[in-house]
């Protein structure tokens, strides 16, 4: 279940959504987030975005803003 593994990824601290969706598990082959394509970096860090403002309006993470990064949390 996707949600369950962002949750499980916010665990580890506070990050943003590229440093999410590069945690995340993912069908493409690329030995590594390094070696995604640019394009399918933007698709992943949209996915993960999604999950992460889903999973903010059910109460399960925390937004934040500073210096213009916008930072997730679990509450």
């Amino acid at each position: 279940d996707r949600l369950a593994e962002v949750l499980s990824i916010l665990n580890r601290g506070g990050m943003n959504a590229f440093q999410v969706a590069s945690q995340m598990t993912w069908d493409i082959k690329a030995e590594s987030w390094n070696q995604f394509p640019v394009a399918q970096k933007w698709f992943a860090t949209g996915e993960a975005i999604s999950h992460l403002r889903y999973l903010e309006e059910e109460e399960k993470v925390v937004r934040s803003v500073s210096q213009k990064i916008t930072m997730y949390s679990r509450l």
